[in-house]
């Protein structure tokens, strides 16, 4: 019998402490594995360190679209500003009767140049002449080649783009008259601009770091730079540095970094002049 009661109470102690174990190993597991991620969260959140930055465009790579003849603006295609737009693509259309007259005397010389090669020197200086008068005043070589196939004046000339980009102004609707402003020569006219067109490399980002830190900022150097767009929000766009420039403000000791923007946004070139923020990771890669 005490054999009986020795053996039940060793069993007992033995569940017992099996138990206890099995509790601490589930309570160990149960607080340890969440500590854990949220170390893990905790680097994936942590930021990168912000440099205030400002977004502006660079007018050499604009390009305007100038009408330079008394015209009326018609059948607008579907642009708007924002919108990308490739070399060549058609704008729009405009109709003038002071095209239609240059274009007549064009045919006039064109019809008669066995004749004018009869009597005249300057026969071909006069034809090139009076093809580039059609040039500059908006049409193009299909335009003109078109006008001496069928010899008929045309009668609405197609705008097209003079470069790839993204229109950055629109400043003409359907039916408004241009005016091509005063002339000073042949060809020098002020001409009317309905549009004008940034080019990619147009937008420029420039960030100001401290001298400390601008000194570790090589050009190739990846990027990031944050801009806030009314219409999308906070967007992240891919960047990299182009330059460090050498000048440092006496005043408050600080650099401005230039970097150039990649896959930009629609709409990005459009916040000319708006605060952005930048990061840089990574190590120079000078492509």
């Amino acid at each position: 019998m005490l054999h009986a009661i020795i053996g039940c109470t060793a069993l007992f102690c033995l569940l017992t402490g099996l138990q206890q174990q099995a509790w601490a190993h589930s309570d160990s597991s149960m607080f340890s594995a969440p500590a854990a991620a949220h170390h893990h969260d905790d680097e994936e959140a942590e930021p990168a360190k912000l440099y205030p930055a400002k977004v502006s465009i660079d007018p050499r790579h604009m390009v305007s679209v100038v009408i330079k003849i008394n015209a009326r603006m018609t059948n607008l295609r579907n642009v708007y500003v924002g919108k990308r737009v490739s070399r060549g693509e058609v704008l729009g259309e405009i109709e003038s009767a002071e095209l239609e007259t240059v274009q007549a005397t064009y045919l006039g010389l064109f019809a008669n140049m066995d004749a004018v090669r009869a009597f005249s020197m300057t026969s071909e200086e006069k034809m090139v002449d009076a093809r580039m008068n059609l040039l500059w005043r908006g049409m193009s070589e299909e335009d003109v080649k078109r006008l001496e196939a069928t010899r008929q004046p045309l009668k609405r000339i197609k705008i097209k783009a003079p470069a790839s980009g993204y229109l950055y102004s629109l400043n003409v609707v359907n039916n408004q008259i241009l005016n091509a402003g005063t002339q000073g020569g042949q060809y020098a006219t002020s001409g009317t601009t309905i549009a004008t067109i940034a080019q990619p490399g147009a937008i420029v980002v420039e960030a100001s770091l401290p001298v400390s830190e601008a000194s570790a900022i090589k050009p190739g150097q990846s990027a990031k730079v944050y801009v806030t767009d009314p219409a999308k929000g906070r967007m992240a766009v891919a960047a990299k540095v182009q330059r460090v420039y050498a000048f440092v403000n006496p005043v408050n000791q600080r650099q401005w970094v230039r970097l150039q923007v990649f896959s930009e946004p629609e709409r990005l070139g459009l916040l000319n002049g708006v605060v952005a923020t930048v990061s840089f990771s990574g190590n120079a890669h000078v492509h």
